[in-house]
């Protein structure tokens, strides 16, 4: 269920990123056992919601269980979303990018990023620039997962 949230009287919009992938649930899973995602809520192909739909638009059994109709999950306190692509078309996420900014004097907020890097690159996401201060930053560097995203850390 989607929540506005209220500040006073005003609407606070929220953009959040939407990944669609041919292979969400695997997504799913690498970023929750390696990025430390927290999976908010998860509807697949099979929930009973979609029980009384015509036949012709119902997906056979063994591909609707493993079909991810929509999800949301958290890493570092934010929210993403994701589902897979309708007849679980090939899609090249190469161009979607991630990036978590951070107070850099923050000695918990460092920790929290550096960890989410190092996590990464142990479950083999690739290296783009390393983990490290910068001209522009206190602490800077990304990866790329295996399913085409590219996620940055910048410490302000």
């Amino acid at each position: 269920m989607c929540k506005i949230q209220l500040k006073g009287d005003e609407i606070m919009i929220k953009a959040v990123q939407y990944f669609n992938f041919n292979n969400a649930l695997e997504v799913l899973n690498f970023y929750e056992q390696h990025l430390g995602a927290k999976i908010i809520n998860k509807t697949m192909g099979d929930d009973e919601m979609f029980k009384d739909m015509p036949e012709e638009y119902k997906m056979p059994e063994e591909i609707a269980k493993q079909f991810v109709m929509n999800a949301e999950f958290e890493i570092l306190g934010e929210r993403f979303m994701v589902s897979d692509t309708m007849g679980q078309r090939e899609v090249n996420n190469e161009g979607a990018s991630v990036c978590f900014t951070f107070d850099g004097s923050n000695d918990e907020d460092v920790k929290l990023a550096t960890d989410f890097f190092n996590n990464a690159v142990a479950a083999g996401c690739k290296v783009a620039m390393p983990l490290g201060p910068t001209e522009w930053s206190k602490l800077y560097g990304y990866f790329n997962d295996p399913f085409g995203v590219t996620w940055m850390i910048n410490a302000c």
